[in-house]
């Protein structure tokens, strides 16, 4: 029963009595007339003493039994003038201890002030209700009671009727529950995710980490739909799931979909939901997770998993490409010599030499294919120079005012700070024209096409984000057009040989070449494009210290093709040796034929004249071509020496034949190609 109850009910029962005691007094001091007999009856005066004598046995064991702390102090000087049993309980007191004390004497008031107030709200009201107060027991325990005191009178005195409850273990729990809460507003306000409970896809509570990640204020939060934060492209599935969820249909509790804050920016975020009881209703506690840093990671690691995927196949078909660009070399090298031989025997009104020039022109555009090829795979043999970008495209700009439409505005931005890089001419062209063509293609209505060189440095961060690249200052060149763009699955393929999107009317080659060629000189190709928005081809050339040398016309002289010495062949290749044999014959030489390295060496020693040069194959079954050369020229010092060979330069490169001042020839070559290398070698101060 509480405290102001039990007061109540004393009060009244205290009125009773007070009541039945006036009666009984009254009666007792009644006098009776003198016309009265001794005899009268006095029933009713002994009924009455026996009711004051039951109420005042009722209020005292209502007095001393109660479970509350009960005394009776003396309003004058505060004494304890009675005590229940409850009180003796809760302070640890006896009676002989309390009785004819003050409270302050037996040091109850943990906070005098608590007594202060007791007396003053007594003083001023006659009465006190449910004052919260700190007691000191016996044994020096702190305990709290709830009073519950009013002045009465009694005996013909004014006396403080007190009912203390002890709330102490009360106090206790909601103390450890108001640090409880405490401790868990803290938690959910500084928590580092958003946490908010969702109702009816009404938001009912949010902390101060979804204000931050959403831009709005408590206040405006509680008072939208949950779905307005959510993108509009994700709405739908979040109302599907948090829905679901509050029917009580197994949702899986982790998802991820993006938010929209105060400013317009989305952000991804991750929801872990779970189903709780708020205000009788179901609802749902969800804790909100930013993950935009962590989605962006994973789309930029894909990104790049993409582009070293995209880098294993192109060096898988890179591979393939050089693996038979040997063979078809050695095809190659009969079909274009024997029928330049035939075209040079026939007369010029004989009508089988359109034939062979159209044999000519099928085996040109093979041999050009591999040389495409070999770009591509970046194996094809280079020759490096210092050169300056910006004179390249100079010099290229007259032509391609020539060949371009009259519907493309072409513009060309060279800035003079430009550095230079090493390369070969011919190929850097090559990138440039294969670029400029492309472009073109892809404005058959008309455009804007630019052409610029920059000085750029690439840092560690772009290196890390792109496969490959070491990080420093390169020469870039840009083309970009304005054109029909590419779609993200077509620039996944772009530098695929054979894959182009002009249908018939492309090789495929085009873009491949630029990449094997940009490879091949240590630099990088980035390509952005938006369908319908045109497209940007940037090339990044490593800086070269060196400078550039002023490049000198090279004139080849028909007269001295022609020659008189004696040459050492040395090639395992039946087709390549004959034509090879008939070439320098019919260019005047004398020639002593091997099909190996051991019998060229024998010829070598059998002849009793002058060998004025060995043109050897590289790679032979017995011996390759450096080794050759090198046992050769100790049987004939001065000998001269040209190799030549259909394998790509990573096979030829270990064997020597590729270093500065060493003369090479590709296979397939002409005729006239072969007569002028020899020519050339034979003339020259230079031997190995």
């Amino acid at each position: 029963m509480p405290a102001n109850s039990t007061i109540q009910a004393l009060e009244r029962r205290i009125a009773e009595l007070e009541l039945e005691l006036k009666a009984c007094r009254a009666e007792r001091g009644f006098k009776l007339p003198p016309t009265v007999p001794m005899s009268t009856d006095i029933t009713e005066r002994v009924s009455a003493e026996q009711k004051y004598r039951q109420s005042e046995d009722r209020f005292r064991q209502v007095f001393l039994t109660s479970p509350d702390a009960i005394n009776l102090n003396r309003v004058e000087d505060g004494r304890y003038i009675d005590i229940n049993e409850g009180f003796t309980a809760l302070m640890g007191y006896t009676r002989e201890d309390v009785l004819g004390k003050t409270s302050v004497e037996l040091g109850i008031w943990h906070n005098p002030e608590d007594r202060r107030r007791l007396l003053s709200e007594l003083k001023a009201q006659g009465h006190v209700k449910e004052l919260e107060a700190r007691f000191v027991r016996k044994s020096g325990e702190v305990g709290v009671g709830l009073m519950s005191a009013r002045i009465l009178r009694f005996d013909g005195e004014d006396v403080i009727l007190s009912i203390t409850r002890d709330i102490t273990d009360r106090k206790a729990a909601e103390d450890a529950l108001r640090e409880s809460e405490e401790k868990y507003r803290l938690l959910v306000e500084h928590a580092g995710e958003a946490i908010f409970i969702a109702q009816g896809g009404m938001l009912r509570f949010v902390n101060r980490r979804t204000e931050q990640l959403s831009g709005y204020t408590s206040e405006e939060l509680v008072a939208k739909p949950f779905q307005e934060l959510v993108h509009p492209d994700d709405r739908a599935l979040v109302v599907d799931h948090h829905f679901k969820r509050l029917k009580g249909i197994k949702m899986p509790p982790r998802y991820s979909f993006r938010i929209v804050d105060r400013s317009g920016v989305a952000r991804w975020v991750e929801l872990n939901a779970v189903l709780i009881e708020w205000q009788g209703q179901p609802a749902t506690l969800n804790f909100l997770h930013d993950i935009t840093g962590r989605k962006q990671a994973e789309e930029e690691k894909a990104r790049i998993e993409s582009q070293y995927r995209q880098f294993q196949k192109v060096e898988a078909i890179g591979r393939l490409a050089g693996g038979v660009a040997h063979d078809l070399n050695n095809l190659l090298t009969p079909i274009i010599g024997y029928s330049e031989l035939l075209s040079g025997d026939l007369a010029l009104g004989d009508l089988r030499r359109d034939s062979i020039q159209q044999i000519l022109r099928a085996a040109y555009g093979a041999r050009d294919l591999v040389h495409q090829l070999l770009a591509f795979s970046r194996k094809q043999t280079l020759k490096y120079q210092p050169l300056d970008l910006n004179k390249i495209v100079q010099g290229f700009e007259k032509l391609l005012r020539r060949t371009i439409r009259e519907d493309i505005d072409l513009r060309i931005v060279v800035p003079p700070d430009i550095r230079t890089i090493m390369g070969d001419i011919g190929q850097i062209e090559q990138v440039l024209m294969n670029l400029f063509v492309n472009a073109q293609q892809a404005m058959p209505q008309g455009g804007r096409l630019a052409i610029e060189t920059a000085l750029v440095t690439l840092d560690a961060a772009y290196a890390a984000a792109h496969h490959n690249i070491q990080p420093g200052r390169y020469v870039m060149l840009a083309v970009s057009d304005t054109g029909r763009g590419m779609d993200q699955e077509t620039l996944e393929h772009i530098f695929e040989p054979f894959f182009s999107t002009k249908g018939d009317q492309g090789t495929g080659l085009g873009l491949a070449t630029v990449y094997g060629i940009v490879k091949q000189h240590g630099g990088h190709v980035w390509v952005y494009s938006e369908v319908g928005k045109g497209s940007t081809f940037k090339v990044y050339l490593p800086v070269s210290e060196q400078t550039p040398a002023e490049s000198a016309a090279q004139k080849e002289a028909e007269s001295f093709i022609q020659g008189s010495e004696t040459i050492l062949l040395a090639e395992d290749n039946d087709q390549v040796r004959i034509l090879a044999e008939a070439v320098l014959k019919r260019q005047g030489y004398t020639v002593l034929v091997a099909d190996r390295g051991a019998e060229a060496l024998n010829l070598l020693k059998a002849h009793t004249g002058k060998v004025d040069l060995l043109l050897t194959d590289v790679v032979m079954p017995d011996m390759n071509g450096k080794a050759l050369f090198e046992k050769a020229v100790a049987v004939q010092p001065g000998l001269k020496v040209l190799y030549m060979s259909g394998y790509t330069d990573d096979v030829i490169a270990s064997r020597g034949v590729l270093d500065e001042g060493v003369r090479f020839i590709q296979k397939p070559f002409t005729v006239r190609a072969l007569a002028a290398k020899v020519r050339e070698v034979l003339e020259g101060k230079m031997h190995v």
